[in-house]
């Protein structure tokens, strides 16, 4: 992302932020949802999307993109709720919700320095990780139950950080002896 040419950031701000009100005044207009049922969702989608506006674009703490993110998710988790997920048990869907978040730090890992890209890079694939685990346990597509599950492979847990870690070590010293 280029963040010299602060025009580009504002397209891409202002084109989320019409698509989103577009969708929520078309939840409005065809009746799905009042005016009254999205005020909550909206106001903290909109304080997600400025927290984390601010922490892709202008420089600001990492605390803003955990917070933003976390807004985030909770107004759309509110909106979804209120207007479709009535008929659906939200803990079939909450999977998904996890993978968006390490999705999207991802993109804010890419504008880190190579020291700082790692620590933002492992916690973001192990939340992908972990999502696309227990993704089909939600949505019912096993039919062993979890629990019985994690007892017999929780030591494939230990495997992948010791991989992780290996993997790190090697990228650190790749990077300090390049060849």
């Amino acid at each position: 992302m280029d963040t010299k040419k602060p025009g580009r950031e504002k397209l891409l701000a202002f084109g989320i932020i019409f698509i989103f009100l577009g969708v929520v005044f078309l939840l409005s207009t065809t009746g799905i949802l009042t005016r009254k049922e999205l005020i909550w969702p909206f106001l903290t989608l909109m304080l997600g999307f400025l927290l984390l506006y601010r922490g892709f674009f202008k420089s600001q703490k990492e605390i803003y993109i955990l917070i933003g993110m976390f807004l985030s998710l909770t107004g759309l988790s509110l909106l979804l709720r209120t207007a479709f997920l009535d008929r659906i048990e939200i803990e079939r869907v909450w999977p998904f919700f996890m993978l968006f978040t390490g999705i999207s730090l991802l993109p804010y890992g890419l504008k880190k320095k190579k020291d700082s890209r790692l620590k933002i890079f492992v916690p973001a694939f192990a939340i992908i990780i972990l999502s696309l685990f227990f993704l089909p346990f939600s949505l019912r597509l096993f039919t062993m139950k979890f629990l019985p599950l994690a007892i017999i492979w929780w030591p494939v847990v230990l495997i992948a950080m010791g991989i992780t870690l290996i993997i790190i070590f090697m990228v650190k010293r790749y990077e300090q002896n390049p060849k």
